[in-house]
């Protein structure tokens, strides 16, 4: 009796990964997906299933997730392993921050390096992301992984998923400008003004304000700048030009990054997104 919900569990599984005549010879599991990506994908303004068409038959194609995606969030998470002792004031210890200087050195471009995470914002951020998915647990100043750290430092699909919630971030309008802004870049690298000009006319049509008032071209710029932030940590988005007025481009991982991403938002349930 015991092993009876462990074997409906797998029959349910099989049946939901098995192609079905009922299903148009598709899987149930897949039908539901389509369906979803479809309704999300004419989801109204007209701006926002513009900007997403150069992306919808990337989504329609096998999922294919490379193994050195989310890198600098893997790196992390070696780094801290069986543990590292924190600072007093609960800073990562000096070693892991020369470690980040010396691996991502265009982190920290000016002076002879960063003397503590305080100086490197980027590994601050990284920090903070293994902390918020609770990827490390913190007794007094030791700092480990926890179970789902373990889990994610060899399964690099886990850790797709985790980088691709915090690049999408945790509000509706920071996943509504996340997602228009990856479909723009999907198609072609963009000037930041240019980024701009394209989402805000979406972020505008479905969001206000708490008191009612409209959101404002400097309201998208600061949702877009939390955007183009993480994805510069995660190694998302291209670093050969880090101009302030260079164009944004996803890198090779990015554009794998970015379908993660979407997926998360076209294929789950409407109440966990």
């Amino acid at each position: 009796m015991r092993t009876f919900p462990a074997a409906r569990r797998r029959l349910v599984q099989h049946w939901l990964t098995t192609a079905q005549p009922g299903f148009e010879g598709r899987a149930p599991l897949e039908a539901v997906r389509r369906e979803r990506r479809e309704l999300w994908a004419a989801a109204p303004p007209a701006e926002r299933r513009a900007l997403l068409a150069a992306v919808l038959p990337a989504l329609e194609e096998p999922v294919v997730a490379p193994v050195d995606t989310a890198g600098p969030l893997r790196w992390l998470l070696e780094q801290i392993g069986d543990g590292v002792t924190l600072t007093e004031a609960g800073y990562l210890p000096r070693e892991v921050v020369a470690a980040a200087f010396a691996r991502y050195p265009h982190w920290y471009p000016i002076g002879k390096g960063p003397r503590s995470e305080a100086d490197l914002f980027q590994l601050a951020d990284l920090h903070e992301l293994a902390r918020t998915h609770r990827l490390v647990t913190k007794r007094h100043r030791m700092l480990k992984l926890s179970a789902a750290g373990r889990a994610q430092l060899t399964d690099h699909r886990l850790r797709q998923y985790t980088a691709a919630l915090a690049w999408l971030g945790t509000t509706a309008a920071e996943r509504q400008v996340a997602e228009c802004a990856l479909g723009a870049l999907w198609a072609e690298p963009r000037l930041r003004e240019d980024l701009r000009d394209a989402v805000h006319p979406v972020l505008a049509a479905g969001f206000t304000h708490g008191d009612g008032t409209a959101m404002g071209v400097k309201d998208t710029e600061r949702l877009l700048w939390r955007f183009w932030h993480t994805g510069r940590e995660l190694g998302y988005l291209d670093e050969r030009d880090r101009s302030v007025d260079g164009p944004i481009s996803l890198s090779a991982t990015g554009r794998s990054a970015a379908l993660a991403a979407l997926r998360v938002l076209a294929e789950g349930p409407r109440d966990r997104i």
